[in-house]
Order: C-alpha cells, then structure tokens, then sequence
C-alpha cells in the first residue's frame, strides 16, 4: 500500500494528467452508451415513460456509481497538491477537489445527452439553468459533508487526555453538525428554488383547513417554477417552522382536490415527525459507525494483535453502508406508506388521492411499475404498490391500467 501511495506521489504530472482525463473520458463514453440506448427504447415504443425509466436505471444504477468509483483514484491523484496546506488544505481538498470533478462530469454529460432529454420530455429548460442545478445539488451535498469532515478533523487536534471524552467529542461533532445543517438549510430553499408564497388564495384557503383538519398549524406554502423542466412534485422541510413546496407545474395541471391530496401528505410527513425520524435514524447509523470504529481499536490495543487493513475497513464499512442505503430507503417507503393511509384518515376520498398520484407519475413520465428489486433501492414505493396499499386500507378498487 505505501509502494503505491509512493508511486502516485512521484508520478509525473503529464502522466497524472492523462489519467485524469481518461477517468473523465470514461464517464462521457458512459453516458453517450446511454444516450444510444434510451433514443433505441424511445424509437422502439414511442413512450417518454418508458425512455425516462431507462434513463433513470442507467443514472441510478451505472452512471452514479461510476462517478462515485472514478472519484477516488482522482483524489488520490491529486493529493499531492494539497499536502503542504496542513488543515487548510484539506478544507479545499475535501470539497474543492470533488466538486471541479464531479461538474466537469456532469456539465459533459448533460452537454451529451441534453437534446435527446428534451426530445423526449419536450422540456424548455435553459443550458445555463440546468448547470446551476446541477452545481447547486453538488453543494448541498458536498459542503456540508467537507465542513463536518473539517470541523471533525479540527476537534482531533484537541488535546484531550481522556480517551472517554476524546471518543465522544469525535462522535459529537459531526451529529452536532448534521443537526446544525438540517435546522439552518430549510431557510435556504425558496431562495435555491426561487419558490414565492402560494398565491392562489382560493386554494390557500382550502389548505388552510386542512392543517386544520390535521389539527396542526398551518406551515408557510411555497410554489416553485418548474414548467420549463416539467417537473411536478411537492416537498415539505424544515424541523422547527416547517415550508411546504409544490411545483407550479403541478398546479397548473392538476385539479383543486389533487393538490389538496399531494399536499396532505406533506402534511401527513409533518404529523409523524418523518424529517426528524429521517435525521435520528441517521445518527444512529453515525454511533454504530463510531462504537464499530472503538471496538475494532480496543481489540488491537488490549489484544496486541493488528487487524488486517481491508478486513478492518470491512467491519467498519459494509454494516454502515447497508444500514444507510437499504436500511434506510426501506424506511423512508414506510414513511411514505404512512403518509398515504394520513391522507385517507383525514377524509380525503381515496380515488383523488390515486388520481392524484398518477397524475404526478404522468407529468413525470414515470412507469407506474417497478421490478421488486428495483423497487429496493428507491426512497418511494412505485404507483402500483402505493395505489395497492391505499385500495387495501380503504376497500377502494381502481382500475389501473400498467
């Protein structure tokens, strides 16, 4: 491992650059691969739906994951650079370095397949638009992830002389921060959105009383623009005063009673407490990740005996990665289960909660169905399995037709 630590270090740049720009080549050759394949699904059944599922297989399953896989050797690339900085290096390590690779990725990849998207969706999005999305998700993730990283890497520096306190200082600070981020980022979003009040006072009105009906108090409503990336869908954040988002797009195409449905649910996700259960659940997976990390450390202090590098990082890894992935979207489905039985509870007739649900799924272009292992790794239950629980709950049958 130090032979090739070693290695990187001292390899010539010319040759360090080349490796960069095949790992970024890689990534392009893999969405044009994409690209042919979803314009061969689109030609050969003239459905946007069906085009758009094998656009989002791809994305999910090959294309995230290879940049995820190709980030690394690139950061090990270039950790050279940054050596000299100390800590202030690695504050722009952790997230200017991911950063610059991850839009140079995406910005190639959306240049790549771009026409084709909007061929299919008939969407009217701007170039510029798009690459501001995309730079502004990449944020989100990765600020917060390299502020935690280095605040963490700051309160080890600490000099504590007990291991105890040591322990729980460094557990301490990054749920500190999670929490921290999940109370102040809620105030950011009608900015990031561009969202403005709802101003349709009739159906503020009728929102209004179901908060009512909900027994709870109302939250601030917020419509956002996405007609030109014909986007529907509805939001709620916030912990402490809570925003509820719906995209005008939605509004515009959907009746009074469907958004009052779409926005029970939200409304149902604030009543059960989702968004802190959500951010609890993850802490607890962050302790199982630190109490892993100090037994595997107790072990080899009391025991004398050194545990191998990758069976270690193993022991601590794969438990945390299960917990956070299918753990995790299993769930955030039974979250949403439960915000859809909300929406029946509270006197909404189940056909226009279906009706608004597919609603959704059209203006999306979603299939209604899934494979059941595709359906494993998604934060939400396919159409057909939440249309299914509802008929369930309520004794209502739909004819849907997949």
């Amino acid at each position: 491992m130090d032979k090739i630590f070693d290695f990187i270090i001292n390899m010539p740049n010319r040759l360090r650059l080349t490796l960069i720009l095949l790992l970024i080549t890689i990534n392009y050759i893999a969405e044009f691969l994409v690209k042919r394949s979803v314009l061969k699904v689109y030609r050969r059944t003239e459905s946007a739906e069906e085009a758009m599922h094998k656009l989002r297989i791809y994305n999910q399953y090959i294309l995230a994951i290879l940049q995820i896989v190709t980030i690394v050797p690139v950061q090990f690339l270039v950790v050279k650079y940054f050596m000299r900085y100390a800590k202030i290096g690695r504050i722009i390590f952790m997230i200017l370095v991911p950063f610059v690779f991850l839009m140079i990725v995406n910005v190639g990849q959306l240049l790549i397949i771009n026409k084709t998207y909007k061929r299919i969706r008939g969407t009217t999005e701007s170039l510029f638009n798009q690459i501001r999305d995309i730079a502004s998700t990449l944020l989100l993730i990765l600020v917060p992830i390299g502020v935690i990283g280095t605040v963490s890497s700051f309160a080890d520096g600490l000099d504590i002389k007990s291991e105890a306190l040591e322990g729980i200082i460094a557990a301490a600070t990054p749920i500190t921060m999670m929490f921290l981020f999940n109370l102040t980022l809620p105030f950011l979003y009608p900015k990031l959105l561009k969202a403005v009040p709802l101003g349709d006072e009739n159906l503020r009105e009728l929102l209004d009383q179901l908060f009512a009906k909900a027994g709870m108090k109302r939250a601030q409503l917020y419509q956002w623009p996405t007609k030109a990336k014909k986007v529907a869908n509805a939001l709620v954040v916030g912990l402490i005063k809570p925003k509820v988002f719906i995209s005008d797009y939605f509004l515009e195409n959907a009746e009074p009673s469907q958004v009052e449905a779409i926005i029970a649910h939200e409304v149902g996700h604030l009543k059960h407490k989702h968004l802190l259960k959500r951010l609890l659940y993850i802490v607890a997976g962050l302790c199982e990740l630190f109490i892993v990390g100090y037994l595997l450390e107790w072990y080899e202090n009391h025991t004398g005996q050194e545990i191998n590098l990758y069976l270690g990082i193993a022991i601590l890894l794969v438990p945390f990665l299960l917990y956070i992935s299918l753990g995790l979207l299993q769930y955030y489905r039974k979250q949403e289960k439960q915000a859809d039985e909300f929406v029946l509870k509270i006197g909404v007739h189940p056909e226009v909660l279906i009706s608004a649900l597919l609603k959704l799924g059209r203006l999306n272009h979603m299939v209604p169905k899934l494979k059941k292992l595709d359906e494993r790794f998604q934060t939400h239950p396919s159409m057909a399995r939440r249309i299914e629980q509802i008929e369930k709950i309520s004794g209502f049958k739909y004819e849907l037709e997949l």
